[in-house]
């Protein structure tokens, strides 16, 4: 590790270490300074803010969980590995979720879904069916609803086991869920149509 990964490394952890006593909106760089014994010219030299920070924390430590692998056969799994990863640092990760704005977790995580959807869809050659317009509008949708359920579920303490809810995302992007009750639909007219 390098001298400036080090010292991103120790200036990350320190945040961590804050966080247990703070809301996250009482940090300041100086505060964020101080507790780790550097300067705030250090701290700037690394991060745009402490916002950055947590961005940093998430490419870093998120990334290695969730992969960059954009396939359909293994988003959900990466999924599950990124709850349990978060259940295992809940105190952290329900804080940051509370932040909102530019470098928030939960807009790193939102970008990351995005991407995740828009690959799979090129992946699947998707692009020969749909428009850029189409493609970014349906990333879009199913990268809110994934990025809300892990927010909510961690916001409300992570009590759940995700397993069942993960496994329900995953029928539901796969398109399973409705083609099943399209199905049942089809066949509850049928009955009706032949008792006429």
């Amino acid at each position: 590790m390098s001298t400036s990964e080090f010292t991103k490394y120790m200036i990350a952890k320190g945040v961590k270490q804050l966080l247990k006593t703070m809301e996250f909106n009482d940090i300041s760089v100086g505060i964020i300074a101080n507790h780790c014994h550097i300067s705030r010219n250090t701290f700037y030299y690394h991060f745009k803010d402490k916002y950055d920070v947590i961005n940093w924390i998430f490419y870093s430590e998120i990334t290695p969980i969730i992969g960059m692998d954009y396939s359909v056969d293994n988003w959900a799994e990466s999924l599950l590995a990124l709850c349990k990863y978060m259940q295992e640092n809940k105190e952290f990760y329900i804080k940051v979720l509370h932040i909102q704005g530019q470098n928030s977790f939960s807009e790193c995580l939102m970008e990351f879904y995005v991407n995740l959807v828009q690959n799979i869809l090129l992946n699947t050659e998707g692009d020969q069916i749909l428009d850029p317009g189409q493609v970014r509008v349906i990333a879009n949708f199913y990268a809110f609803g994934l990025t809300g359920v892990v927010s909510n579920w961690a916001k409300n303490g992570m009590k759940a086991e995700p397993e069942p809810t993960i496994r329900m995302l995953k029928d539901l992007f796969s398109g399973e869920i409705f083609d099943q009750i399209v199905k049942r639909q089809r066949e509850s007219k049928q009955k009706d149509d032949s008792h006429v």
